[in-house]
């Protein structure tokens, strides 16, 4: 189990009977929190389940990235060769074999992809296509936030390519506002937009946090696709003969590429499988060369190096035969209260994750960057009221609170001093 789907899991146990980003402190996006929802209820704390579930898409995404070329005229020929390199490449980390907000904000990309290439191809006065590719753009965002500078991007290629006229981009635009205005709407509602915006909105364009795995890493883990895309670039550029339409093909995805890179360059907590977004340019690229090679052998053999290059060295990392392949901070580190609470609804006072290995997530607060500034500012008399009333609604059994940020908010409220007992930084429940 990687932090990040132990978050995930912590989320999916709470979010039935709270509401986000105000009765749970956390950046997660809704739509992602609503889906660990609802694989807590179906599977538990089942990782295999997760897993198995991850497999499905990832077979249900590289299908679809085939037939989409296919119908697209992308090559001279018909194949699903892009379709087994796709699913290859969702393979070159262990971690991309997870149900992740990238996994499943890269299926709605997909799906504007598809109608990025019908408004190329076809520059029919269809509204209702540029309107789902808004709408596809936004629903992504809400999965991932940081996807929305695809919105950018689609909008981009839509000028360069298909001379999209102002009313066109207004509708994508519309269709992505959309989605965000239902969120509004909802929140709205409630009374709690300016915890929405704080907490999902603003959180998720400030994220500081460092990455999990580091670059030299990542580089190590993808050399055998990314040398198979610089020579696809070259063989390309020389032997290729595209269509008018194949050519803007090339074209499109190669920017689409580029927008992922920016994407991902503004990722905090980077991963492996925060680079979801660069394997459908990749799968089509290197499937190009493959088809160009005139010689079934030679192309086979190619195919052959490239799918046992990448699970060997997925798997030679995993196990930690290639030491520059550094995923320590991947997972969660060893807790010194992991033996004595054990089967607890807990709140912690900090960034240690890794007691949800076997606890229960009690109170507010998940997502410790946003909560700091209750438990910073125990003069403010709003600070004091969402601590007290996080406990009150659900009582933690125990709170870990190493820094003693607990102390001055337990004098300013006599029924928490009561309920619990300090032993060293554990607060007991009495």
């Amino acid at each position: 189990m990687t932090i990040q789907e132990l978050k995930n899991i912590v989320l999916g146990e709470v979010i039935g009977d709270k509401l986000l980003y105000v009765e749970i402190i956390d950046r997660t996006a809704p739509m992602m929190a609503l889906f660990d929802g609802l694989l807590n209820f179906i599977f538990g704390r089942s990782l295999m389940a997760r897993h198995i579930l991850a497999l499905i898409i990832i077979f249900f995404q590289a299908t679809y990235f085939g037939i989409l070329l296919i119908n697209n005229k992308a090559y001279n020929e018909n194949s699903y060769v892009p379709a087994l390199i796709f699913g290859f490449l969702c393979f070159f980390s262990f971690d991309l074999l997870a149900v992740s907000p990238e996994l499943l904000a890269s299926t709605l990309l997909l799906l504007a992809l598809n109608n990025l290439f019908k408004e190329i191809e076809f520059r029919v006065d269809r509204d209702s296509i540029v309107l789902n590719l808004g709408v596809f753009l936004g629903v992504a965002s809400l999965f991932l936030f940081s996807y929305t500078i695809f919105l950018v991007g689609a909008i981009f290629i839509l000028i360069v390519f298909a001379r999209a006229t102002f009313r066109k981009i207004l509708l994508v635009l519309f269709g992505y506002g959309l989605v965000h205005a239902i969120l509004l709407i909802f929140y709205y509602c409630y009374g709690e937009t300016d915890e929405l915006w704080a907490n999902f909105y603003v959180a998720n364009i400030v994220q500081l946090k460092a990455s999990l795995v580091g670059m030299k890493s990542i580089f190590v883990l993808g050399i055998v696709p990314i040398a198979y895309f610089v020579i696809s670039l070259f063989m390309l550029t020389r032997e290729a003969r595209f269509t008018k339409y194949q050519s803007q093909l090339f074209q499109v995805i190669f920017l689409w590429l580029g927008i992922a890179i920016l994407q991902v360059w503004f990722t905090p907590e980077r991963t492996p499988h925060s680079f979801f977004t660069f394997i459908p340019p990749a799968a089509y690229f290197i499937s190009h060369y493959l088809l160009l090679i005139r010689r079934k052998a030679i192309a086979e053999f190619m195919l052959w190096v490239l799918i046992l290059g990448l699970i060997s060295i997925s798997l030679l990392s995993k196990n930690g035969i290639i030491e520059r392949v550094n995923y320590a901070a991947l997972f969660p580190t060893h807790s010194s209260y992991e033996k004595i609470v054990v089967d607890k609804k807990i709140m912690i006072v900090g960034d240690d994750l890794s007691l949800f290995q076997n606890n229960r997530l009690a109170a507010y607060f998940l997502d410790w960057e946003l909560s700091r500034k209750y438990f910073d500012q125990p003069d403010y008399y709003e600070n004091v009221i969402k601590i007290d009333k996080s406990i009150l609604e659900n009582a933690p059994d125990v709170i870990i609170d190493e820094s003693n940020r607990m102390g001055p908010f337990l004098e300013r409220i006599p029924l928490l001093k009561k309920n619990y007992r300090k032993e060293n930084d554990i607060y007991w429940k009495r």
